[in-house]
């Protein structure tokens, strides 16, 4: 059980450096009848679609109505860093960018 907490912290750690100078990323909603979704990064707002590459978070694998779902590809160096390290080493990492709105609701209610 110990060994299980520390590799998840350990994991928690090597994603979390991994965005560490990514700016700060909100997704605004899908836009209606399009596959096209709207996100803000430093005040900006900017229109993505499947595909776009947003920087310092990956690309854009998917747009739904209430979540961004990017993958970041791990480069062969990464996965050799993560070897070296003794971390399982993966390909797609996948992350999930609530809609704004979603994170103003508690979960459960």
């Amino acid at each position: 059980m110990k060994t299980t907490a520390a590799w998840l912290s350990f994991l928690s750690l090597f994603v979390l450096h991994s965005f560490v100078g990514a700016q700060e990323l909100h997704y605004l909603g899908k836009f209606t009848g399009r596959q096209a979704g709207l996100i803000r990064m430093a005040g900006q707002h900017y229109e993505v679609t499947e595909g776009t590459l947003i920087a310092g978070w990956g690309a854009v694998k998917m747009i739904t109505d209430s979540h961004l779902i990017l993958h970041i590809v791990l480069s062969d160096a990464d996965k050799q860093e993560l070897a070296r390290q003794g971390a399982a080493v993966y390909d797609i990492l996948q992350i999930e960018i609530p809609h704004e709105n979603l994170r103003l609701v508690p979960f459960g209610r």
